[in-house]
């Protein structure tokens, strides 16, 4: 199937938004039963938030219809994404992918760690009603405010897009691109971490456990000044330079504590 074959009034970008709401809300209301049915608890590390699955939903569908669509939508009228070839090459396909990671990186850091979390601007900008969530609620991962929704969402998936070439018209790239975007915010924001078991065993199993770990996003809503864009399916390029990581912050305070006593 190609972009050709779509309906004629339906535009890719409306498209790859449609497979992105249906990959985003079947993973978290996946999340949602595993909470309520009690599944795979051995893997839920945190319990679960205050704020139920209703209370969140609201907010979550707004951003997500308001202000994303018309965002996708405008970037391919501009001709910024999702035009051009049917298919991209096997080699601009992963280079895509490698960019939309590192790129993804580099603006959400920015935004979040530059910006959000000035303390003068993290009530201005509204940062302050996501990090009012605890990360252990799957669809929490879209309740923010619309500012805060733009800057670590939208810019943080568009800006990249269109730097690497918009993706062309590659349903395979968008779908697969926004797919796993949807379940790599639900998963740091659902309270399980599937690395736990894999981190108790050898070199190998512990590096798999590094990289499917939701553990990083943890960090950052409880202690705040870490982790602002690492995590799973991150590059984690920022954090590891900037030394912000969860497990970079607290031997670098010990060492600065040593220094000063």
């Amino acid at each position: 199937m190609t972009a050709h074959d779509l309906p004629a009034w339906l535009p890719l970008s409306v498209a790859v938004w449609l497979v992105q709401m249906v990959a985003y809300h079947g993973f978290g209301l996946w999340f949602e039963w595993l909470d309520r049915t009690g599944r795979l608890s051995t893997y839920k590390v945190r319990p679960v938030d205050r704020w139920t699955y209703a209370q969140v939903l609201p907010r979550v569908l707004f951003n997500q219809v308001f202000l994303l669509l018309p965002a996708m939508m405008l970037a391919q009228w501009a001709g910024l994404a999702y035009v051009g070839a049917d298919h991209l090459s096997p080699l601009m396909f992963i280079l895509g992918m490698l960019g939309m990671t590192i790129g993804h990186d580099l603006v959400q850091y920015f935004s979040h760690a530059w910006i959000l979390h000035r303390p003068e601007l993290m009530r201005t900008l509204g940062h302050s009603v996501h990090h009012s969530t605890t990360a252990s609620r799957s669809i929490s991962a879209c309740f923010m405010s619309p500012m805060d929704f733009l800057m670590e969402i939208v810019a943080p998936y568009l800006i990249p897009l269109m730097l690497v070439g918009g993706g062309g018209a590659d349903l395979l790239f968008h779908f697969f691109t926004v797919s796993a975007g949807a379940f790599g915010g639900i998963y740091e924001h659902s309270g399980y971490d599937f690395s736990v078991k894999l981190a108790q065993g050898g070199p190998v199993a512990r590096f798999v456990a590094s990289r499917i770990s939701s553990k990083a996003h943890a960090e950052h809503h409880s202690r705040g000044n870490v982790s602002y864009s690492d995590g799973f399916g991150s590059s984690n390029i920022c954090d590891t330079v900037f030394k912000t990581r969860w497990d970079l912050v607290k031997p670098r305070e010990r060492r600065r504590n040593s220094q000063e006593a």
